[in-house]
């Protein structure tokens, strides 16, 4: 049957047809009109196989001339072929020759979808009907932007409460939005840039910054915002750009939040150029975090009557209870840092936020014994470290090995020793914290993935195996012929339940997947090498596999030495891989817990993770489709007892948003006002403190020693703050270092090269800093960027606070370093 649809003002009305049918297919529908398609030789098999998503599915077809405006009758057909007569009666109606459509249709929605055929029509926009989708052709919408814009709702309207949270900020109010994940807060921020935009004296010259603190959101974030502004106008700071060159051909930039700092740092741009700035998790703008720097220089800025200053816009689904635990305080705190004075959250219209976002209200958790206590793996270990401890420390630990604790009180010795310049201690309190972490993966995975991380430790510290000190010799001998064949054979023997944790976990996923075999997965870890050691047992586990569970990790970057890292492009991949169905458990870090792009998941799980309330409340989000959200935790444990804490903050913040709403505008105004003048009295004291402390100590007199064998790299003098980077000039440097340059997929897309670590003989320390690609005025140069946490400083006239000191970041350096100048 061909359906005939009229062009209303010339604007086809096809593409946004076709666009709205795309959202309501699953994975598994796709696949199988693609298998449709070729049975009826639709498209060729080299045609459809780079096709991934409904959407280039389609465009395929527009091409190849099978679909279009004037015949939809293979359309009708192809759904048919699914059982999706629902679509063809909800969007091709056979009891009219016409499709009547309250709304216009974008130029982004048609030309997206069919570029070839509708890039030259121009539509103009209706400001009250604004809430669109495009896509890229490459890609398939995001789960947040699908669930921004899904077919329930008026294809170009934000929802009811979407209105309702927008509605402060359109005013003109510096505003937080606090809203669960999944219910459209970016749409909505990207509602309130348009309005401002449209508004503004000269639309021409408006500048936005939406600013976020992981870099992978940038891209998505852009693409988000394609539903109210142009491509033209919108962009994303490349690392061989300028802040000020991208502003001066984009309205509105998708930027990091350091890389921004650093802009205002070295004056590049200033604060007042902008008319909008967007916080992406505003909850973070506390202590030093980047976004509080950068709204520390806005407060700075209106404290000394700058005017015209931008718009402050803030969003997060949870902001906390603060360290004091305090609700009411920190939510006075987070807002007078940001400048705000508006709380804006779902009051009027919770039902029909209800309606389209599904969060689950709690965490069912899932309480497994531990481990029996005895166990000859663990003792073994255990019997190690404290002979080790006997013979080094001289006193035995008051915490029980194998925990976070122990490791804090072996990370202090090694501390001491790095100041005391006692190489033997500094080197078995890293083997100590090594056989700790190792039991720490044996209570949450198997025991072979314990032993494998050990083996691991020892062949890295075995690369320069002629130099080791006498004691590490001692330990590494006694290893390998006392005990490393007992772990070995008992790690290979053991079964998988004999793991309560991984049991639970087998139990869990094989109810879900057995009651929906399209279920989609969400696990969440505490650490990278727990991460990686489930995504291994999900692969091997038969019955899971048998149950067609197709695990994957994500993973954060991290530094270049570091174990189990992913670059940029490794993690869009996954995620694509996720989005697309063709793996359907991802395994994450708290990388997963807040701000990525994601599919809607029918079931999230916490193995052994607890974070805070901000966290609890953010990984339940993530169950948006219709599903549940589980926490498996070992009784008795302080992770049990933190996490039975959590719901009480959860309710206490939640109750500290209804105490805003109890007090008149004016009231908390004053308040947050109050609040403010304190925090910047207490900062600029701080500044004081600092210059006084960097006064302590004269360059020239510091020398920079390797934290872990103290050979002297250069002179205090010697370093230079290069964007947000600090390297040494000596030209001696590069003698006293080895590079390492790393390998794998991203180089092409980041300045970070790999590391350097001491060039001496026998010394342990995998790195001291980066190897830096620096990008200046277009020129491209190598050099080093020193990380603050693997280097420590000695007066040579003895007259600083102590003779041998380290410090956590280079803002606490106690002698001024100068900016480095071309």
């Amino acid at each position: 049957m061909a359906v005939h649809i009229p062009t209303p003002g010339g604007i086809p009305l096809f593409g946004t047809t076709v666009l709205r049918i795309s959202r309501e297919l699953t994975d598994k529908e796709v696949a199988t009109l693609k298998s449709v398609c070729s049975l009826s030789d639709y498209l060729t098999e080299s045609e459809l196989k780079p096709i991934q998503d409904a959407p280039s599915l389609f465009r395929a077809l527009r091409k190849n001339g099978t679909l279009s405006e004037t015949n939809l009758g293979s359309l009708e057909w192809l759904l048919s072929n699914i059982n999706r007569v629902d679509l063809i009666q909800k969007y091709l109606p056979k009891n009219s020759g016409s499709m009547e459509v309250s709304t216009k249709e974008t130029k982004s929605d048609v030309s997206e979808m069919f570029p070839s055929t509708y890039s030259d029509i121009d539509i103009s926009r209706d400001k009250d009907n604004i809430q669109t989708a495009s896509f890229s052709n490459s890609s398939a919408p995001s789960a947040d932007l699908l669930a921004e814009t899904s077919p329930s709702t008026s294809l170009l309207t934000l929802r009811k409460y979407q209105k309702e949270l927008a509605k402060p900020a359109l005013d003109g109010k510096n505003t937080i939005i606090c809203a669960p994940t999944g219910c459209g807060k970016t749409i909505t921020a990207a509602e309130v840039c348009k309005h401002l935009h449209d508004k503004s004296a000269d639309p021409d010259k408006f500048k936005a910054l939406f600013i976020v603190h992981i870099r992978h959101l940038t891209t998505q974030q852009r693409d988000a915002f394609r539903t109210h502004f142009d491509e033209k106008e919108l962009g994303v700071l490349k690392e061989t750009e300028t802040l000020q060159a991208i502003l001066q051909v984009k309205k509105v930039v998708m930027i990091t939040a350091q890389i921004l700092v650093n802009a205002l740092h070295k004056k590049e741009v200033d604060v007042s150029d902008f008319d909008l700035l967007i916080l992406d998790e505003c909850h973070h703008t506390t202590q030093e975090h980047p976004f509080n720097i950068i709204m520390r220089t806005y407060l700075m800025k209106k404290k000394e009557g700058a005017s015209p200053l931008p718009i402050i816009l803030g969003l997060s689904a949870s902001l906390g209870v603060g360290k004091d635990h305090n609700a009411s305080s920190h939510i006075i705190t987070l807002c007078a840092n940001m400048d705000v004075t508006v709380v804006s959250h779902v009051r009027e219209n919770v039902e029909d936020l209800k309606k389209h976002v599904h969060t689950p209200e709690y965490d069912e958790i899932c309480r497994v014994d531990p481990r029996p206590s005895v166990d000859k793996f663990r003792n073994i270990i255990k019997e190690i470290m404290q002979e080790q401890e006997h013979k080094h420390l001289l006193e035995t630990d008051p915490q029980e090995k194998g925990s976070q604790a122990y490791e804090s009180w072996i990370v202090q010795f090694r501390k001491n020793a790095e100041k005391l310049l006692n190489r033997d201690l500094n080197v078995i309190c890293g083997y100590l914290l090594a056989f700790n972490n190792a039991l720490i993966l044996y209570e949450n995975l198997r025991a072979i993935d314990a032993f494998d991380y050990l083996d691991e430790y020892f062949e890295e510290r075995s690369s320069s195996d002629d130099h080791y000190i006498a004691c590490e010799n001692e330990l590494r001998m006694q290893y390998q012929t006392c005990h490393q064949k007992t772990l070995m054979k008992l790690a290979r023997n053991e079964e998988t339940n004999d793991c309560p944790k991984l049991k639970k976990l087998v139990k869990l996923l094989k109810i879900v997947f057995e009651k929906n075999e399209l279920s989609k997965g969400l696990i969440l870890c505490r650490t990278r090498v727990i991460t990686r050691g489930l995504m291994l047992f999900l692969n091997q586990e038969k019955i899971l596999h048998e149950l067609g569970i197709k695990p994957d990790c994500l993973v954060g970057q991290g530094k270049p030495d570091m174990k189990y890292t992913m670059t940029e492009v490794e993690q869009t991949k996954v995620l694509n891989r996720f989005k697309e169905g063709e793996i359907n458990v991802l395994v994450a870090t708290n990388i997963a817990e807040e701000g990525l792009n994601m599919p809607a998941c029918n079931v999230v799980i916490r193995f052994n993770y607890v974070s805070n309330e901000i966290g609890t409340v953010q990984s339940r989000g993530r169950a948006r489709e219709c599903g549940k959200s589980y926490l498996i935790v070992e009784r008795g444990s302080k992770n049990e007892e933190h996490e039975e804490a959590n719901p009480e903050k959860v309710r206490r913040m939640n109750e500290a948003l209804l105490n805003v709403d109890c007090q008149s505008e004016d009231e908390f105004r004053n308040a947050v006002i109050i609040r403010q003048n304190k925090l910047l009295d207490e900062y600029e004291k701080k500044m004081l403190k600092k210059k006084q402390n960097q006064q302590l100590d004269r360059a020239s007199d510091v020398e920079v020693l390797c934290k872990e064998c103290s050979t002297f790299l250069c002179l205090g003098s010697d370093l230079r703050q290069r964007g947000c980077h600090y390297t040494c000039i000596d030209p001696e440097f590069r003698n006293k270092i080895q590079e390492k340059e790393r390998n794998g997929q991203g180089f092409r897309d980041t300045t970070n090269l790999g590391f350097i670590k001491c060039a001496e003989k026998g010394c342990g320390k995998k790195s001291i800093g980066i190897l830096v690609l620096f990008k200046d005025g277009g020129i491209e140069e190598k050099g080093y960027g020193l990380n603050a946490k693997q280097i420590k400083f000695r007066n040579r006239k003895e007259t600083s606070i102590g003779n041998i000191w380290d410090i956590k970041q280079w803002s606490k350096s106690t002698f001024e370093i100068p900016q480095w100048e071309q």
